[in-house]
């Protein structure tokens, strides 16, 4: 069966468009797009995103998304993907081989133990920060725009139940960092972001409920994801209230 990717280039072609073209009117990342061209789904956010990014992409061609999204399917069942039924989650994975460094008892030691390096240096800056910070209150209000994604509908995954949407956030202390903006972001339910600190390189990663992230930036952050109601928020010690609904996209600007 021929690629997905390939597919999907050869459609674009025919119309004229580039990838920078698409990139601008769909508000995808150029490089997610390059990715979907090459079948590079390791490197995509999960699954119901990735049909989100072809809906957006095949509409801006003028032609029928969902056709295109079987068409999807069926080459992830025929190829080197597993065939994920409903109780699966949805994210393209390639299992380690056995006998791998990822999958020994020595890598799961050092990730223990880096882990606990880790809780202690978060506790002992937070409560530098109680004690020796004066600009504690001083953030200033975040410019916050939600929009749900062109062709997108509850219908393409299975929506996580809303009781993810009340639960706790924060329980460990702020860090400190002299100098810096520190944002923390926590999922409660699996999302994808993209976080670019001071219009610098931006990182994307895939969340799921517990994760963690800590970003510094000298100025301020731009950050993105595709369920709002998935993540919580804290920016310079101070947790911001519910950004949205659960699959909902937004983009967040910190100051």
């Amino acid at each position: 069966m021929e690629s997905f990717g390939a597919h999907l280039k050869s459609l674009r072609e025919e119309k004229g468009k580039s990838l920078e073209d698409l990139a601008a009117s769909t508000k995808i990342a150029a490089s997610n797009l390059d990715f979907l061209e090459k079948d590079r789904y390791d490197l995509l956010p999960p699954r119901v995103f990735v049909k989100g990014f072809i809906r957006s992409y095949v509409q801006e061609l003028g032609l029928n998304p969902e056709e295109t999204v079987r068409r999807f399917e069926a080459f992830t069942k025929e190829g080197e993907f597993p065939d994920y039924s409903d109780e699966e989650h949805p994210v393209f994975y390639q299992k380690p081989s056995a006998g791998t460094f990822i999958s020994g008892t020595w890598f799961t030691v050092a990730l223990t133990a880096l882990g606990v390096v880790s809780l202690s240096i978060l506790i002992l800056a937070g409560v530098m920060r109680v004690f020796f910070s004066d600009d504690r209150g001083k953030v200033t209000q975040p410019r916050v725009t939600t929009a749900q994604p062109r062709g997108f509908t509850e219908s393409s995954a299975r929506i996580e139940s809303d009781q993810n949407h009340e639960e706790a956030a924060f329980s460990q202390p702020a860090p400190g960092q002299t100098g810096k903006k520190v944002l923390e972001i926590k999922a409660v339910a699996n999302t994808w972001v993209r976080v670019e600190p001071d219009n610098g390189p931006a990182e994307e990663l895939v969340m799921a409920p517990g994760d963690i992230q800590i970003f510094t930036a000298k100025h301020g952050f731009s950050v993105q994801t595709g369920n709002a109601g998935g993540i919580r928020v804290r920016f310079d010690g101070r947790e911001l209230p519910a950004l949205g609904k659960v699959h909902q996209a937004l983009s967040l600007t910190l100051p």
